[in-house]
């Protein structure tokens, strides 16, 4: 989605603003190369944007540059992106809109074996839906009237006695079909009362071999990017033929406008982006995507719907390194630092997070630290710079080649995320021993975290 940050994890732990003064850099890494982000090999879960756009932000953010460390028990599992998840559907949800003629609507069912038909009268008044409710009925394929039956069995599915019922509201109904009542093409009789109100009509069959499946390519998008959403529909036999129809939602989950699916090589795909421009609203946005057509001479209907966050980038990263050890005048390792250049088109409060790992007796990379850094920042080319407090790291006490992950860039003006690169680029900073690391400040939540054992690997 948006994937909004919060920029203070914890109360008890410590802020560690960034104060040079008095600190020498590693001489041998004050040299170091800049990594370059374009054309990074990215992981999975990982967003890049292509163009920037000028959207300057200039409310509820300020100026200041704020750099925090955090320690992080190497308990936890290191933190892994979000990556798309294929969303998967054997339902679908028929409407019947408010103020409308008395009608009848038919509902394809391949499978009846558990299957549930729920009438949803739409409004808010519970008694006018019950009243409504009586202006519908169900026929099975075969036209015999199948409510009835069905409400009784969906009562003793569900373990509800039906004298204790009456004289209650009940302001949907839920109805449970079976293998006798036969696969086919339903209908439900709306009358002109429950056409008025208006009705929704859902149909699920959790045994039938139909699936619908929506993956999106990114859980975050961007304009003018090849973002789309794959749409397929399997079974145990072949599909006869299939129509897709897609809409998308806006974050108030207003229907907002269609999408084209085409086919593109042996896939179909809801071209997504191609839909959106720099002008749409920034958020979580929904694409609803209707399946509808026939499988061994059998028709179905499938509705499915899967989310994604959309954003109008107005930075990224541009290179990162020139990391470094910072020691104090006794020689102590004081922070690990590392550069992040970021180049903007417009101004907003930007926030830089990393996480720094490292590698455990057994070859597993265990997070020590977090560090994030926030300025507000105008158009150009700036630098903010990650600082991981060395006695943080120490708490571990794990030492050796410190490498960075999860480098991600917020825009703390819009909530949304622009730039999420999972290896931070390879960068690794100078081996260190934890002897070479100065102590921490023991504030009341690194001391609970100590009795916790949540340093100790061994526990």
């Amino acid at each position: 989605m948006t994937f909004p940050r919060f920029f203070v994890r914890s109360a008890g732990m410590m802020l560690a603003a960034t104060l040079l003064g008095g600190f020498t850099p590693e001489p041998a890494m004050a040299a170091s190369n800049l990594r370059g982000a374009s054309g990074a090999t990215l992981a999975p879960g990982d967003v890049a944007p292509g163009r920037l756009y000028a959207r300057d932000v200039r409310e509820g953010i300020g100026p200041g540059l704020v750099s925090v460390s955090t320690p992080t028990s190497p308990k936890l599992p290191l933190a892994t992106p979000l990556a798309p998840e294929t969303q998967r559907s054997k339902s679908t949800v028929l409407h019947v809109n408010p103020r409308s003629a008395a009608v009848q609507v038919e509902l394809p069912i391949d499978t009846p074996d558990e299957a549930w038909v729920i009438l949803v009268p739409k409004g808010t008044s519970a008694r006018a839906g019950e009243e409504a409710l009586r202006d519908v009925a169900l026929f099975d394929p075969q036209g015999r009237r199948a409510d009835k039956r069905a409400a009784r069995d969906a009562q003793n599915q569900m373990g509800v006695d039906s004298e204790k019922l009456k004289g209650i509201t009940q302001p949907m109904s839920m109805l449970r079909l079976n293998r006798g009542m036969g696969r086919g093409q339903y209908k439900v009789q709306v009358g002109a009362k429950a056409a008025a109100l208006g009705f929704a009509i859902e149909v699920r069959q959790p045994s039938s071999p139909i699936e619908l499946s929506l993956t999106a390519s990114s859980m975050q998008l961007f304009p003018g990017d090849e973002g789309y959403v794959t749409v397929g529909v399997q079974s145990d036999t072949p599909v006869d033929h299939v129509r897709y129809e897609a809409a998308l939602y806006n974050p108030r989950f207003e229907k907002d406008r269609v999408v084209p699916v085409v086919k593109v090589g042996n896939e179909y795909r809801a071209l997504v982006s191609r839909a959106m421009n720099e002008k749409d609203e920034p958020g979580a946005w929904v694409l609803e995507v209707r399946a509808v057509g026939a499988v061994g001479g059998q028709a179905f209907d499938r509705l499915g719907q899967t989310g994604f966050g959309f954003a109008v980038p107005t930075a990224r990263i541009a290179s990162v390194g020139r990391e470094r050890l910072v020691r104090d005048a006794s020689g102590k390792v004081t922070a690990l630092e590392v550069d992040v250049v970021l180049e903007s088109q417009s101004l907003d409060r930007y926030e830089v997070t990393g996480s720094l790992v490292a590698m455990d007796p057994k070859g597993v990379e265990r997070p020590v630290a977090e560090a994030q850094v926030t300025d507000q920042l105008g158009a150009g080319t700036h630098t903010l710079t990650l600082r991981f407090e060395a006695g943080h790291a120490g708490l571990s006490k794990l030492d050796g080649s410190y490498a960075l992950r999860g480098l991600r860039l917020f825009s703390l003006g819009t909530n949304s995320l622009y730039h999420r690169l999972a290896k931070g680029l390879e960068v690794r900073f100078p081996a260190v021993r934890v002897s070479e690391l100065a102590a921490p400040e023991l504030t009341p939540g690194i001391e609970s975290m100590v009795r916790e054992g949540e340093f100790n690997l061994g526990q």
